[in-house]
């Protein structure tokens, strides 16, 4: 892979100066290209972003680290990393419709072709074994029928979806809310090797970076914007997480489904934030009747 001098910019702005997509989409629109935000005053780039006094001092620190970030660039892409900028032909096409798109997409693995259909089977983290046994029955089954799995690879649901789809031959995709050097939770990083060589892990954050909650609820936008539909296998409150899952299902218009929704608050308000009930029986052919 070329490291070129756009990618190095956003990386900059990105990871040093620490804006945000929308921020960084924000100046893209405004000026056209990295290059141009580049070479235009920082006073001016900081009033057009609404940047503080202490984001400005970053934007100018970054100015003066390109050089080094491009060697970070280099040691991502040996490390078995690939960054693709919003502008690259390769960046997935799903995330450029998000309000708040990336500016930078790190992938290990192989992304799936953007044709082919996706399901996220997303749910609670403190899911009980019945619970996960029903993640990994959805994740095989859907993989047996072609779909990729999306999910985030946290405890419960999640590894039970991605751990499904594996087993049926499948391709996954687990959307991480930290850098691949912080894989979360740790008893996670088997799998996270299977995803690597059965599909692909992505996250918004280069490799060293930290997990934080609000990462970990944030990526939830990225899990359901890959996806052409929402499963919800267990909801318990309150899980901010697969709650915003389910309110990005009804923003991102993806049919989101909860599995046994009973009379419990979290899945009353997953019903009224736009998920659909359906049995505990597994009806894989009518989720993807949606489609």
């Amino acid at each position: 892979m070329t490291i070129n001098r756009d990618l190095i910019i956003l990386f900059a702005l990105s990871s040093e100066a620490r804006l945000g997509p929308k921020t960084v989409a924000t100046l893209l629109t405004h000026y056209g290209n990295p290059e141009a935000i580049w070479d235009t005053g920082v006073e001016e780039v900081a009033e057009v972003a609404h940047l503080s006094e202490a984001g400005t001092e970053r934007l100018v620190q970054a100015r003066g680290l390109t050089d080094a970030l491009a060697e970070e660039l280099e040691m991502i892409i040996e490390g078995g990393t690939t960054p693709l900028s919003i502008l690259d032909d390769d960046y997935p096409d799903r995330l450029r419709h998000l309000p708040d798109p990336p500016t930078i997409v790190y992938v290990r693995g192989r992304m799936p072709e953007e044709t082919q259909t996706a399901v996220a089977v997303v749910g609670s983290h403190h899911a009980d074994a019945e619970g996960i046994a029903e993640a990994v029955t959805w994740g095989k089954a859907l993989a047996l029928r072609g779909v990729i799995v999306v999910s985030g690879m946290a405890r419960g649901i999640d590894g039970g979806g991605h751990t499904g789809a594996l087993a049926g031959g499948g391709q996954t995709v687990a959307v991480l809310g930290s850098g691949f050097e912080n894989i979360y939770p740790p008893e996670h990083r088997g799998l996270a090797e299977q995803i690597e060589h059965q599909g692909a892990l992505i996250s918004e954050h280069p490799p060293r970076t930290p997990l934080t909650k609000s990462r970990l609820v944030y990526r939830n936008r990225m899990i359901v914007a890959l996806s052409d539909a929402v499963v919800v296998v267990r909801v318990h409150a309150p899980e901010s997480g697969t709650m915003e899952a389910v309110r990005q299902g009804r923003d991102l218009a993806r049919p989101t489904f909860i599995v046994a929704a009973d009379s419990s608050e979290a899945s009353r308000r997953a019903v009224a934030d736009g998920a659909m009930p359906i049995g505990r029986l597994p009806d894989f052919d009518l989720v993807l009747k949606y489609l």
